[in-house]
């Protein structure tokens, strides 16, 4: 009976020893979205377990059958039956806990009713070298960027669907850039950005409502990274074309200050003579993060500190010169940029209680700075240099002079962007707003005078000619509203904004300036719903609508230092937009696509000023008409390759029917990345871009033809050394990038070149 017994016994544990055999699993995780590998994704096996490496792949050995769970911050947790060979692709998900204060303004697919592109760490580190963020957006669908330098270092300017960057609200960890006079984003001021980027998120159409000034193009939001799990002490240095070099350090603690202390430091040094001669830029740049996690708060204090020293031209190449290799490079020095710019700004994020959530935003923003030009032949009366009033009107504006001109500008704003959040299962709401203060002082001083009198008078020091403040007050409120009914196969968005701006300036009596005290007052008030529709776990598409206003800048209401200018009511601008898209993911991949319409009125427009650097001419069209279609693919075709497509059609027309100039009418990316071994990689891009018209009449003769860029790169990594190699049109194309014609003795047109073939090499060190 024991033999039995025993023989019984034996003969289970064979047959389960079969049945369980034990299989080697190796596999690959990433991102669905840039279908790159993602390090530190937690594995689990009953009670074993294991985390992917840098390239995002794992190995065990367990039972044949056995069930496979595969979590990570900010990605839907997966589980599945093991297979020997996996490739597993995490899908972004709204985060719970002391992270759900986050997503309130992050767009999550599936879940907020809204067109986007995310940018991840990988992408970024892949594609970037030394270029403005600009250049590197404009990977993206419905995203143009160009370089006043042709190679995409010093003034760089971004658009999305024909918007520029004055239209699209630009955040740095939740602190605006837009220029509070202006609304413009001077990139340049920010030198090595993306060096601390962890990730980038594009909105497109009205944008995030959740505060800040309202954007009409989209929204650009840069998340930088300061805690991270190892310790990083990193040298770099890169050297390109055209006199292009880059040094940076930096130091990440780590686990170095303990659990709870976090730290980052960053220097960088980018130069480049530019493609284009006398556009010089030199950019300094410095990053200092420190992250405290407390029991209750998470407090993240951030610094930027950026200097820009830069030569500009104003004038573009002329439509005879465009296509000659020598000619197309051509300029003169026109004047210099100089401004140094800091940011301070203090994230808080808490959870209250079990279902309540804060998040604030501190910031404050300071620059100083001026932009200096040689003027020959200018007139005593403009330059109010009349000093001891002796001369009649008439006389000072034919007396002339030669003499160096200084604008500047001192400008600060801060604010404080608390919200509130509350949740349960089906509803969540956001309530907060923004209180912002900004001031500017502006004056203009004159030297080197050509003109003895002058001279005598005045002296050889630096003459004041003008001056004005402005000051602006903006108080936002908002309520953020997500509901999704349990059981139910949709969600519905809706979020209430409401601005107010007050503004004033005074212009300062010296010589004949008016001394104009100007001031005025906008209240908006900007609503927006949307809808997702789940149509199984794969496929939702999305709905919305909503309306956003802003006031116009400055310099469209007077340029104050201008004797000339006088004041006009310049009225706020309005658009109303109508968004519909569906996205879908599927076993190596996903895609989506989306269309759009945004009816626009009173769209300020601008030409170059031909007659004056530094400046536009401003023009308001009643109404125009922006509409198009955006799509995106990314497909994971095995460990090694993957490859991610993206295109928009853009049609922005005048109510005649004229395309809005200067935004090309197609776009189309595509990238491709290679790696045959886990310490290589090969990567190709591809750009097509269609035509685009210079002028409002869509003149034939200044239309800037289509063309397509191909750059490639590798890079490779050994132990601690990482080398990236870059090459930027491989083909060494002849193109345009931007212009502006007008009539004078016949049709003239004039345009910015882009680079020829260039390379980057850029070699990094981990100590």
């Amino acid at each position: 009976m024991n033999y039995l017994r025993f023989s019984y016994l034996i003969i289970n544990l064979s047959l389960s020893g079969l049945l369980s055999q034990s299989i080697d699993v190796k596999g690959t995780i990433v991102d669905n979205e840039s279908q790159h590998p993602l390090a530190g994704v937690n594995i689990v096996v009953g009670e074993f377990g294991t985390t992917t490496d840098e390239t995002g792949s794992f190995f065990l050995t367990i039972n044949d059958g056995s069930e496979i769970s595969f979590s990570f911050i900010g990605y839907k947790t997966i589980t599945t039956t093991v297979r020997p060979q996996m490739t597993i692709l995490m899908l972004p998900t709204v985060l719970e806990g002391d992270e759900v204060t986050v997503s309130a303004t992050r767009a999550i697919a599936g879940v907020t009713p809204v067109s986007f592109s995310n940018l991840t760490s990988q992408e970024i580190e892949t594609r970037y070298t030394v270029e403005d963020v600009p250049m590197i957006l404009a990977s993206e669908p419905g995203v143009w960027a160009y370089s006043e330098s042709g190679n995409g270092t010093g003034y760089s300017y971004v658009s999305i669907r024909g918007f520029d960057q004055s239209k699209i609200g630009v955040m740095v960890d939740g602190v605006p850039l837009n220029d509070n006079e202006s609304h413009q984003v001077y990139w340049v001021d920010h030198g090595d950005l993306l060096a601390d980027a962890k990730d980038i998120q594009i909105q497109r159409g009205i944008g995030n409502s959740l505060y800040g000034s309202s954007a009409f193009g989209g929204s650009i939001n840069v998340n930088t990274q300061i805690a991270k799990d190892q310790r990083e002490i990193k040298a770099s240095f890169g050297s390109g074309d055209w006199n292009t070099t880059k040094y940076q350090v930096r130091y990440r603690s780590g686990k170095d200050l303990g659990e709870d202390l976090s730290l980052t430091v960053r220097a960088s040094q980018i130069k480049s003579d530019g493609y284009r001669e006398n556009h010089l830029s030199k950019q300094k740049g410095m990053f200092f993060g420190l992250e405290h996690r407390g029991k209750k708060f998470t407090n993240q204090y951030r610094v930027h500190i950026g200097y820009e020293n830069t030569q500009l031209l104003w004038d573009g190449v002329h439509m005879d010169d465009i296509k000659d290799r020598t000619k197309r490079r051509a300029g003169y020095q026109a004047y210099t940029d100089d401004f140094l710019q800091q940011i301070y700004s203090v994230n808080t994020t808490s959870r209250l209680r079990e279902n309540l959530f804060f998040r604030n935003v501190s910031y404050l923003v300071a620059g100083k700075g001026y932009y200096e030009v040689l003027k020959t032949g200018r007139d005593y009366y403009a330059y109010n240099l009349d000093v001891n009033n002796q001369f009649t009107d008439a006389q000072e504006q034919n007396m002339n002079t030669d003499l160096l001109r200084r604008k500047w500008i001192d400008n600060n704003y801060f604010g404080i962007v608390p919200t509130l959040t509350w949740k349960n299962d089906e509803l969540r709401v956001d309530v907060g707003g923004e209180i912002r203060s900004y001031f500017g002082d502006h004056f203009g001083e004159v030297s080197q005078f050509s003109d003895a009198n002058l001279v005598a008078t005045i002296g050889d020091g630096w003459y004041r000619y003008y001056r004005y403040v402005s000051e602006k007050k903006t108080i936002t409120s908002f309520s953020h509203f997500v509901w999704h009914p349990p059981g139910q196969p949709f969600t519905i968005m809706a979020d209430i904004q409401n601005q107010n701006h007050n503004w004033t300036l005074d212009q300062e009596t010296i010589g004949h300036a008016t001394g104009h005290t100007l001031s005025a007052n906008w209240d908006f008030f900007n609503p927006r719903v949307g809808m997702t529709w789940e149509m199984g776990d794969s496929l939702h598409w999305f709905v919305n609508w909503g309306k956003a206003q802003k006031e116009p800048a400055d310099n469209q209401i007077i340029e104050a230092d201008d004797v000339w200018s006088k004041p006009i009511m310049a009225a706020a601008e309005m658009i109303t937009d109508m968004e519909m898209g569906i996205d879908f993911t599927f076993s190596k991949g996903h895609a989506r696509i989306n269309g759009y319409r945004i009816q626009y009125l009173n769209e300020q427009l601008k030409n170059i000023d031909v007659r004056q650097e530094g400046e536009y001419d401003y023009y308001s069209a009643d109404s125009t008409d922006h509409s198009g279609f955006e799509w995106e693919a990314a497909f994971l075709v095995n460990q090694k390759f993957n490859f991610s497509a993206n295109g928009a059609l853009v049609m922005n027309f005048f109510n005649d029917g004229k395309s809005i100039p200067n935004f090309p009418n197609t776009l189309f990316n595509l990238s491709l990345n290679y790696r045959p071994r886990n310490y290589m990689l090969l990567f190709a891009h591809w750009k097509r871009i269609g035509h685009m018209y210079v002028d409002n009449a869509n003149t034939e003769t200044g239309m800037i033809d289509g063309y397509g860029l191909l750059d490639i790169g590798a890079k490779y990594q050994w132990r601690d050394l990482e080398v990236l190699v870059k090459v930027n049109n491989v083909f060494d194309k002849l193109y345009s990038t931007y212009g502006y014609g007008y009539e004078s003795n016949g049709y003239q047109a004039f345009f910015w070149p882009g680079a020829t073939r260039n390379s980057f090499v850029n070699i990094s060190y981990h100590f």
